[in-house]
């Protein structure tokens, strides 16, 4: 679901009024008459007449545009009668013409009023075009709701503290050289616990191969495989000789590519081709040196920084994450029925998905998902949250320029190892590219409540 954009919109006290009340009355070209009408929290409804002179008006200069373009045979470009024109082509032209008037009678109801519509959610309905009589139709969609802004320059949070001890360097050492380690290798029948196994791996089902996957590198004692959780099966590998087959009942993951094999009992099989020892290496000035550091006081010093630069990133995000939410949940508003729907429905996949990855079924999952009364809170305050950052990026004038939008595409881009042009691409057709400005223009928000806050020490 895309978040709501930013807006200022006043509501109307009256459940109908006019449109045009108080708007520039030179820019009403289209529309006769309107209606707006309360359809419920931050949804309205327009009724909307164009009238016959201009649809007429419209239509004759369609006909007489598409006349100077189109080759009519028996008559030259431009010089075929209208009443022809208008026998040839007429449902064209009226569905073109009819979709023309309601994007600009739209439009210029939108610009004209005071609140802000939410244009994702634009319904028409109740549509009635015909060449010789007034244009009506209506329009349903949500408005941005209206709330004031709590004071958020100065609110106070207290910091935790982002002091890094020995300890911490230590594990980073210790990870860097397991990192480097390797797998050298060993006298198979001598392997223990940790030590590591290559072997050719088999599943079967009533004796027959579904999978096989030959020189596979398994850690004794991670007794798991593909999902599968094999007991004891550490205790199998440890001393066991070359072209040793151990073999334990399984059953097949249900999400196994062939459907018809899915949780059926099997056997799983495995053949023994070698034994690896994983040698770590020691701190000496050949290993340094390949880190590219002059000492281990080096080393030390270089990862103390990274862990402070790591950990006052995430002391930064913690306040910023922290003061929308002050400032969120400081404002009382109604919300469009539909974005909280949609926003509540996002949270219950999300919810889904990691059930159905702690191995409930999915129909399992999204009953228990559906259960989940927090599920309306939770989507309220970040509607919530949604819309006060982004009446405060209008107050404050925060925007997101194309380079920044571009910088964040390569990063995602680098990430993925995918071309910086195709993931634009599939940004522009998946209609990301307004979310993910969005998304941008509130992280400056959270960043700017943050160097406002008045922060004490931890």
């Amino acid at each position: 679901m895309s978040d709501a954009e930013s807006a200022d919109p006043n509501t109307e006290d009256a459940p109908v009024d006019t449109i045009s009340e108080g708007a520039d009355e030179a820019k009403s070209t289209i529309v006769s008459q309107v209606e707006v009408v309360e359809e419920g929290p931050c949804r309205k409804r327009l009724k909307i007449e164009i009238s016959q002179e201009k649809v007429e008006e419209e239509l004759d200069n369609t006909y007489r545009q598409l006349r100077d373009t189109v080759q009519v045979p028996g008559f030259r470009k431009g010089k075929a009668p209208l009443a022809l024109m208008k026998k040839r082509y007429r449902t064209g032209v009226q569905t073109d013409v009819e979709e023309e008037l309601k994007g600009r009678a739209v439009e210029e109801q939108f610009e004209a009023a005071e609140w802000k519509p939410l244009l994702s959610s634009v319904t028409f309905e109740n549509d009635e075009f015909v060449a010789d009589a007034p244009f009506t139709f209506e329009i349903v969609f949500d408005i941005q709701p209206t709330f004031d802004l709590p004071e958020y320059k100065g609110i106070k949070i207290k910091a935790e503290s982002v002091k890094i001890e020995e300890t911490e360097v230590d594990r980073e050492v210790e990870m860097i050289c397991e990192q480097s380690s390797t797998l050298e290798p060993m006298d198979i029948g001598e392997q223990a616990d940790g030590d590591y196994v290559v072997v050719d791996l088999a599943l079967l089902v009533e004796d027959e191969p579904i999978f096989e996957r030959p020189e596979v590198v398994m850690k004794i004692g991670e007794n798991i495989i593909d999902a599968m959780e094999i007991p004891d099966l550490g205790e199998a590998l440890v001393g066991a000789a070359q072209d040793d087959v151990i073999e334990r009942p399984v059953q097949v993951p249900d999400d196994f590519p062939d459907a018809d094999h899915r949780e059926k009992a099997a056997t799983l099989r495995l053949t023994l081709r070698d034994a690896k020892k994983k040698v770590t290496p020691e701190l000496d000035e050949a290993f340094l040196e390949r880190l590219g550091v002059e000492s281990e006081e080096d080393l030390r010093t270089k990862v103390r920084e990274n862990l402070e630069a790591t950990r006052k990133h995430q002391e930064d995000s913690r306040q910023e994450e922290l003061l929308a939410e002050k400032v969120g949940d400081a404002v009382e508003m109604e919300l469009p029925d539909s974005l909280l729907s949609q926003r509540q429905e996002s949270l219950t996949q999300r919810r889904v998905m990691e059930l159905t990855r702690e191995g409930k079924s999915e129909e399992d999952a999204r009953a228990e998902a559906n259960k989940d009364s927090a599920m309306e809170t939770q989507a309220r305050q970040e509607l919530g949250r949604i819309f006060v950052l982004d009446r405060i990026a209008d107050e404050e004038k925060v925007f997101v320029t194309e380079d920044e939008v571009v910088q964040r595409l390569q990063a995602i881009a680098t990430t993925y190892r995918q071309p910086l042009e195709q993931v634009i691409e599939q940004y522009r057709q998946g209609g990301m590219l307004t979310e993910l400005r969005n998304g941008m223009r509130r992280e400056k928000v959270k960043q700017m409540l943050r160097k406002k806050a008045k922060v004490s020490g931890a």
